[in-house]
């Protein structure tokens, strides 16, 4: 299969703009991936719950004195758009009083908060965190050259590979032929995806390749860790350089070593198949369009402080409406014993 490229773009380095392509460099779907699933093989969902259920009342909010003055972040904490988290709550019981309860929250109403202190959040909505990202370029501007290998390998990220688009041959492989001749690469910037980055460029055996690099902030030091070095003797040193000289290669040939952890889970899977080991997950439509959230506790709640429903009699022989001619009204959740709830 033809590699595909992920975007159209344009490098640049002083007033010379070259059309390229961009391509992904690694494979991530050759790791493996497993479902998480039910022990008798159903798939699970995941669903959001708030921490606790707020509570509406016509009571007015009492006024409070205003809190002494603080410094630092933890000051900004009665702040419009900061909240404090309260402590967890332990988990509810029936034979205990009534607390709280958690409360489900629908994919669409979630927010992100930043934690700035312990327990203490600021809170955007998907709009205010859309404003606050970098706008993508179809550029990749070239900000300097360095010497070769002058960028240490552990600021690495995800690698690209770069390509010449229409009418960018001739600027490419000047700009690639440049670099090999003079033994340098190139720091370049560029925005993709809603985040800027940081890119070394360097020339590869037959293009040039883009190196994502992390930043400063992103790497830790191991200056911190404070390794204690103590001297070693020259006949040691000496030994260990004979141990190193007989194990030495002259290059690295990455095909000479596979995923041993890989391979043995692909043979366990073969096995399991051989053995019919198989378990079918079909795929069931909801009518509702998504799983429902359903507070077991409250249903339980509701359920004891509410007599089951009963039929109407006026109904008992009467054909039901199609299902296809029915119009779809909301379900509600469903008690502890499968039986819908009357609102």
């Amino acid at each position: 299969m033809a590699a595909r490229s992920i975007a159209s773009l344009s490098l640049t380095f002083g007033l010379v703009s070259i059309p390229i392509k961009l391509y992904s460099a690694t494979e991530p779907s050759s790791a493996l991936k497993f479902k998480l699933m039910a022990p008798g093989g159903a798939l699970v969902r995941q669903t959001y719950v708030a921490d606790s259920l707020p509570v509406e009342t016509d009571e007015p909010e009492p006024i409070r004195a205003p809190p002494e003055p603080r410094s630092g972040p933890a000051a900004r904490a009665g702040s419009p758009g900061i909240i404090d988290m309260p402590a967890r709550r332990a988990a509810p019981t029936l034979d205990a009083a009534p607390v709280e309860l958690k409360a489900p929250v629908s994919r669409s109403e979630l927010v992100k908060g930043y934690e700035f202190e312990k327990g203490q959040f600021v809170l955007f909505t998907p709009e205010e965190l859309n404003a606050l990202q970098a706008e993508s370029r179809q550029t990749i501007d070239i900000v300097s050259f360095i010497p070769s290998g002058s960028v240490d390998p552990i600021y690495f990220d995800k690698p690209y590979f770069l390509a010449p688009d229409n009418r960018g041959a001739k600027p490419y492989s000047l700009l690639l032929q440049a670099m090999r001749e003079t033994g340098r690469c190139a720091l370049a910037k560029w925005a993709w995806r809603s985040k800027e980055y940081m890119a070394q460029i360097r020339v590869a055996d037959g293009g040039l390749v883009l190196q994502q690099l992390l930043y400063a902030d992103e790497v830790r030091s191991i200056k911190a860790l404070a390794i204690d070095l103590v001297p070693v003797g020259d006949a040691e040193l000496e030994l260990a350089k004979q141990i190193i000289a007989q194990s030495s290669a002259d290059t690295y040939d990455p095909s000479a070593f596979v995923d041993e952890e890989k391979q043995r889970i692909l043979e366990a899977v073969d096995r399991k198949i051989a053995g019919k080991e198989i378990v079918t997950h079909e795929r069931h439509p909801s009518s509702t369009g998504g799983a429902e959230v359903v507070d077991l506790m409250a249903m339980l709640r509701a359920s004891l402080a509410k007599p089951a429903p009963t039929a109407d009699p006026g109904s008992i022989g009467k054909r039901k409406p199609s299902r296809r001619a029915a119009v779809p009204r909301p379900s509600a959740p469903a008690s502890a014993g499968g039986k819908r709830v009357q609102r």
